[in-house]
């Protein structure tokens, strides 16, 4: 076994020397996406979903308390 088994997958020399090692040569610049604006919510889409979400919570409630 090697001397550093944790820094060769605890394989022997001879394995360690058969597969293959690859070595990057260059590292690409990463280019970052750009957000798209933030689209403007209405005060109505808030309470509609406000009221959905109600609802729903509702419908749990009464059946972890009734059923």
């Amino acid at each position: 076994m090697s001397e550093d088994p944790h820094i060769r997958a605890y394989l022997c020399d001879e394995c360690w020397r058969a597969i293959p090692h690859f070595q990057v040569k260059s590292v690409k610049a990463v280019q970052r996406k750009v957000m798209p604006k933030k689209k403007n919510i209405s005060w109505k889409t808030i309470v509609l979903y406000m009221i959905a979400d109600v609802i729903c919570l509702g419908v749990i409630a009464y059946y972890l308390w009734f059923k």
